[in-house]
Formats: structure tokens, C-alpha cells, sequence
């Protein structure tokens, strides 16, 4: 029996692909990136500012099995090292893109990653086919007072060094997760316990010399889905909305029971999400 169930699982990883793990020069740097699977269409996956690309242990195995993925740590994210100097988060990901071999490929984006991935497709929009964009924050839209005082009541005990109380703060914040998800508020403790260099680094990021993405964005020629959890803040709410508006003939939708953290609540459904759409285009 045990036999059987060991080949049964041999197979499936070589119908999927097995994943490959390898790291890839970049300016001044270097990045870690994973791949899967042997499908014609391709995936990367753009983790958000807070948590690395092991948010998406649970929805890998899923799309790997119809697509080729990538999922990628940002600068100093995960298991790749700190910048040295200023760079390019939309070249670091054209970057990954060669290294996989991915001429083109979908992009799903969450939060930050959204964000990144609208800025990516307005500049290399012939290597973008689907854009996924899950409570991705506009660039150009400037965040409200009361969005920047709830962040600010998070992160205020990283003054001190109290990197639990940070966790403690975000584990009340609903937006960030909507309630009764225990198992996901868990597995989120446990992942920047075990890289607690990602809770800090997105104030790092070079968004601030970038520029506005609104004015482009109803150039796009993209197939967009846009994806809201009903309990997320207003802020990302109201960039959803905005996108929706801006990029010519993008679909929103509001996913139940879900914060901004949808991918930790919903890994199936949101995996089924992207491979439907990214099929479909629609």
C-alpha cells in the first residue's frame, strides 16, 4: 500500500514538474525563485510586502499542476538577501522572468506584488497575458490618515525591538484577516517567525521615486481580474474600485470571508481563481 501511494505521488510530481529551487544574479544582488510544473501557460506569483513567497505553499502545488510557476522573495524577503544598493523591483522581476525562461506569463499579484505587477505590465506590456491582482495598492494613490494610523499602530513596538507585539497588533487588525481564521493567522505567525526580516522591509522598497501609475493604466490591453476580500480596509478597497475603472475592461470581484490576506484564508479558491482565469482570460 505504502508502495503504491509512493508512486502514485512519484507521478504526480512528474506530471506537474518537479519544483526547482535555484538563486539569480541581479544588479548588486541576488534573488531566490522557485519553479513548477510543464504547463503551456505560465504564472508568476508576486508575494505581498510582509510575508514572503512561502504564502503560497498552499496554492503551489495547485497551479503547478496545469501551468508553469514561478513564485519569487523579493530583496531581503525570504531567502534572498538584502539590497546593497537602489534597484529596479519591476527589472528584478524581468529578471526572474529570464531565468525561468518565461518569455510572457500571467501575472498574480498580491498586495504590493498587485501593485508591482500593473507597474511591470505598463512597461513590458508584450510579455504580460493575464493580469491577477488581489487588494493591490495603486501607485499614485496616496494612502489615507486612517489606513497610515493603523500601520503605524502595528509596527510601533518594532521601535523597541518587540517583534512579537507587532505580530500580537496585526493579529487584531481584521482587515488584514478577516475573523475565525485561526489556522491561517497560525501558519502567518509561524512564516515571519521564520523570516522576521520580511515584517520591516517594505518601508525599504524604492516605491517613492516611481511614478505614477495612474495615468497609464487605461493604456493596458491586458485581460484583468481584480480580486477584493470583503473585510479588507478602505483603502485597498477603494484602489480595487479605481482599478477597475482605469484598465479597460478588467472584472472585479469580492471574495467572501476574506482580508487582505486572502491567499492565507482561501489558498484553493484563489488558486482556482487564477488557473479559471488565466484559461479563460475572462
Amino acid at each position: 500500500m505504502i508502495g503504491r501511494m509512493m508512486a502514485l505521488a512519484c507521478t504526480l510530481a512528474l506530471m506537474a514538474g518537479a519544483a526547482r529551487a535555484e538563486m539569480v544574479d541581479v544588479d548588486g544582488g541576488q534573488l531566490y525563485y522557485e519553479t513548477c510544473g510543464k504547463g503551456a501557460q505560465a504564472i508568476v506569483l508576486i508575494h505581498d510586502g510582509v510575508i514572503n513567497s512561502a504564502s503560497f505553499d498552499d496554492m503551489w502545488p495547485i497551479l503547478c499542476q496545469d501551468f508553469r510557476v514561478v513564485r519569487y522573495d523579493r530583496r531581503g524577503y525570504g531567502k534572498s538577501p538584502p539590497a546593497k544598493a537602489p534597484y529596479s523591483p519591476q527589472e528584478d522581476l524581468a529578471a526572474v522572468m529570464a531565468a525561468a525562461k518565461m518569455d510572457h506569463a500571467s501575472l498574480a499579484g498580491f498586495s504590493f506584488g498587485g501593485g508591482l505587477a500593473v507597474s511591470y505590465a505598463i512597461l513590458h506590456p508584450e510579455r504580460v497575458d493575464r493580469l491577477i491582482l488581489s487588494g493591490a495598492p495603486l501607485n499614485g494613490l496616496k494612502p489615507t490618515k486612517y489606513f497610515t494610523s493603523r500601520i503605524m499602530h502595528i509596527m510601533l513596538p518594532m521601535v523597541i525591538g518587540n517583534f512579537n507585539a507587532v505580530i500580537v497588533n496585526a493579529s487584531k487588525e481584521t482587515w488584514i484577516m478577516a475573523p475565525g481564521h485561526d489556522a491561517a493567522r497560525e501558519k502567518i505567525t509561524a512564516l515571519l517567525k521564520a523570516s522576521p526580516q520580511d515584517l520591516g522591509h517594505q518601508r525599504k522598497d524604492p516605491i517613492k521615486g516611481w511614478p505614477s501609475d495612474l495615468p497609464r493604466m487605461p493604456d493596458l490591453k491586458v485581460p484583468t481580474l481584480i480580486m477584493t476580500g470583503d473585510h479588507d480596509i478602505a483603502d485597498n478597497q477603494a484602489a480595487s474600485g479605481a482599478a477597475e475603472v482605469l484598465i479597460p475592461g478588467s472584472r472585479r470581484i469580492v471574495i467572501d470571508d476574506a482580508g487582505h490576506l486572502m491567499q492565507l484564508e482561501h489558498p484553493k479558491e484563489i488558486a482556482e481563481l487564477i488557473a479559471d482565469f488565466v484559461r479563460k482570460g475572462r
